[in-house]
């Protein structure tokens, strides 16, 4: 369970803390004055917020019992896997409202996939005197991922950048998160599953 948290907040959190990086990437927020900016980039938050994340998670609460928590969890790396191959294989230089829906498709994702599901089964499947531990080591191992990639985020994004807010590296990094998601996909196979059991 830490190993697809770690996964999961890895690629969560260096994508979130610089989503103005991204949509800069395919031309959404590039704008002259700062009134522009800070008005765009309001605007994206709010698409990616209600166009992705709470659908997202309303649809992870209307079926986690349903479909089961490990399924959704390996749908939803797989399905992040594949996007984070596509968006890393397009050109992000080009202004592609199509890129821009991968992107919140992404946050519908994360939200109905591995985002929530690394929350609700560490509650479940680890025995009850050791649950609130094991729970905090899955969190702990899971930030410490979250803070190596926004670590290596930013200095890799800009890596042979011949002009300011160049972000040569974008691809490449959208590739490197597919195959974190990959590895997240291949370590939810040892997840038991928790749907309809007593705690």
């Amino acid at each position: 369970q830490s190993c697809t948290k770690a996964n999961i907040e890895s690629a969560f959190y260096g994508l979130e803390l610089n989503n103005t990086i991204i949509l800069g990437a395919i031309n959404w927020t590039n704008v002259n004055n700062v009134y522009e900016i800070l008005y765009r980039n309001a605007v994206e938050n709010l698409i990616l917020i209600c166009g992705g994340a709470i659908p997202g998670y309303l649809v992870t609460i209307a079926t986690v019992d349903k479909i089961g928590r490990k399924r959704i969890q390996l749908l939803g790396f797989l399905m992040l896997s594949v996007l984070f191959a596509v968006i890393g294989l397009a050109n992000l230089d080009q202004n592609d409202s199509g890129l821009l829906a991968l992107y919140v498709l992404t946050h519908f994702c994360f939200n109905f996939g591995p985002y929530a599901t690394t929350f609700i089964l560490p509650g479940e499947c680890f025995p009850t005197r050791y649950r609130a531990t094991a729970h905090g080591i899955s969190a702990a191992v899971g930030k410490i991922g979250a803070l190596i990639a926004q670590c290596i985020f930013v200095p890799l994004v800009y890596r042979g950048a011949k002009t300011p807010g160049d972000a040569p590296w974008l691809n490449h990094v959208m590739v490197i998160f597919s195959g974190f998601m990959l590895c997240g996909f291949a370590t939810s196979f040892f997840i038991p599953e928790t749907r309809r059991q007593s705690l």
